[in-house]
């Protein structure tokens, strides 16, 4: 039985919807995200259900990330979500330097900072855990127009498979799930704001890809990609589709999402 869990990036899109399906079944929360009245609103909201704990932090400030580590090594969680994260699209020479590092910042050092403290906490304590980390189906292939996020996310798969072959002899499980397209606001802010309001009918709900994240927790599964047409798709990028084809095809969505919002 979780006794706490850490949500990161949860007062919106997925890691909100984990959030509520989490308070569904009493579990504690502990929640963080950048905007401290979008985490308030959530407490009063989720507190009627479970506990809920809340700390505002900013995972591309290091000084705001070493505070959550701080909270995290106190308080201990047994389940952490890595939810946070974001991408831009885009050729990578055409966003300032300092906006494509904060996409490393959030995707990849904090993701591993809190993988990191979260199993130290549960070792010290002899304690039994799972911490699940958001990547994506795009950490599978090569990205262009969309290279910095689909590298953070590669490194993300990489990362979490290997330290879970480290720590589950401590009882600790590090799993990673690649999900695709997600009806979230993921896109406008990818797109500076151009692709608002604008779904693609591959995007799956938010709700179902919060149920499928669960189910693999409860299970327990190292890796899955979500969902089936995203497997579909891994599979045809290694094995069938010559690399160039796959990744001129993928610029021309990236760009069009980009671009329909101009024309």
């Amino acid at each position: 039985m979780v006794t706490l869990a850490l949500i990161t990036g949860a007062t919106s899109g997925l890691g909100k919807a984990l959030a509520k399906s989490l308070s569904q079944n009493k579990i504690p929360l502990f929640l963080t995200g950048r905007n401290k009245d979008a985490l308030e609103k959530m407490q009063n909201e989720l507190i009627l259900q479970t506990e809920v704990s809340i700390f505002a932090a900013d995972l591309s400030v290091p000084k705001e990330r070493f505070a959550l580590l701080e909270e995290i090594s106190k308080k201990k969680p047994d389940l952490v979500i890595n939810s946070a994260g974001f991408g831009l699209y885009g050729k990578a020479l055409t966003h300032p330097l300092a906006e494509q590092l904060k996409i490393l910042e959030v995707n990849a050092f904090a993701l591993t900072e809190i993988t990191l403290e979260a199993a130290r906490a549960l070792i010290g304590e002899k304690k039994p855990g799972v911490i699940m980390n958001i990547s994506s189906a795009a950490g599978f292939f090569p990205t262009p127009s969309f290279s910095i996020y689909s590298a953070s996310k590669a490194y993300v798969i990489h990362f979490s498979q290997s330290f879970d072959a480290e720590v589950k002899k401590h009882g600790i499980r590090v799993l990673v799930s690649c999900p695709g397209q997600i009806k979230t606001s993921f896109r406008e802010r990818a797109s500076s704001g151009l692709n608002k309001n604008q779904e693609s009918f591959e995007a799956m709900s938010v709700e179902k890809a919060a149920r499928l994240i669960l189910k693999q927790i409860k299970y327990k599964k190292p890796i899955e990609i979500i969902d089936f047409r995203y497997k579909v798709l891994v599979f045809l990028a290694k094995f069938i589709l010559p690399k160039k084809v796959m990744q001129k095809r993928i610029e021309e969505e990236l760009e069009m999402r980009i671009r329909s919002k101009i024309l």
